[in-house]
């Protein structure tokens, strides 16, 4: 049987974070597609093509990544429209559990076919969060570290220009 699993996010930007998610899931699936919210309410730095074209760069290397796609729907739509029946979700913290958990029961309640795997941050990068990423560099600190290097050049620039306005 062929496993295809969505691993969704924002992704703004992709960091070492949700890369150990993913590299992690694709020894587990046949098939990952990394599903890219639009998720205007977050205010992303990057617009969603960009972060799409980012995360397809840093994950080229991984074969069963099956694709990267955009979506502004919701989640359980999405599942039904790819024919997959298997979300990944990475957990940092018991406050990320606690939200997961509930958005497991709606999306099981939209999609009945529909399981949330829970994928526990490696301690290594369980600190990591776009968010403070994005707070980090807004006041030239150093990012690097939590960044795969496409990543993190495209986030130098796109402050720079925002800087520059």
């Amino acid at each position: 049987m062929n496993k295809t699993a969505i691993y969704p996010g924002t992704f703004d930007p992709i960091t070492y974070g949700h890369l150990d998610i993913i590299i992690r899931a694709t020894k587990i699936f046949d098939n990952i597609i990394i599903a890219i919210s639009k998720n205007t309410q977050k205010k992303p730095i990057f617009n969603l093509q960009e972060r799409i074209q980012l995360t397809q760069k840093v994950t080229l290397h991984l074969k069963n990544i099956k694709k990267v796609l955009g979506f502004n729907d919701l989640l359980a739509n999405l599942a039904k429209t790819e024919k997959s029946n298997i979300l990944i979700r990475g957990v940092r913290t018991i406050f990320d559990f606690d939200y997961e958990i509930k958005l497991a029961a709606i999306n099981k309640q939209i999609y009945p076919k529909l399981d949330s795997i829970f994928f526990l941050s490696s301690k290594e990068v369980s600190f990591i969060s776009s968010s403070f990423v994005k707070e980090i560099a807004k006041y030239n600190g150093n990012v690097e570290p939590y960044l795969p290097k496409e990543v993190h050049i495209a986030l130098l620039k796109k402050f720079h220009k925002q800087s520059i306005k």
